[in-house]
């Protein structure tokens, strides 16, 4: 499966560097966007996944997200701004490189 590499990584610390809590809201949140397959196992959307980069947890949060689902791309947006939460953009559209390693999705 082909992962887009363009969006977001929210970054589990907050924007005064603060370690943010609970240590598990990456997985809440990509566990509400993620789906069972065929084969009964959970799968994470390829659009929002959690990521580590340097040590730290995060989301990544795929470009596309925001035209498939604009209401879950709000939910995730506003929730990062809500708690202060750093964001950087990483990759360009069309690029298929990014600074985090994201998992496979199968």
């Amino acid at each position: 499966m082909k992962i887009e590499t363009a969006g977001y990584f929210i970054v589990g610390l907050t924007k005064d560097g603060k370690k943010f809590r609970p240590s598990d809201w990456v997985e809440r949140i990509a566990g509400g966007f993620a789906r069972f397959g065929a084969d009964r196992r959970l799968s994470y959307n390829p659009l929002i996944l959690p990521v580590r980069k340097d040590g730290l947890s995060g989301l990544f949060i795929a470009d596309s997200l925001a035209s498939v689902d604009p209401v879950g791309y709000q939910f995730v947006m506003e929730f990062a701004d809500s708690y202060q939460l750093q964001v950087k953009r990483i990759g360009q559209s069309g690029q298929q490189q990014a600074d985090i390693t994201l998992p496979n999705v199968a």
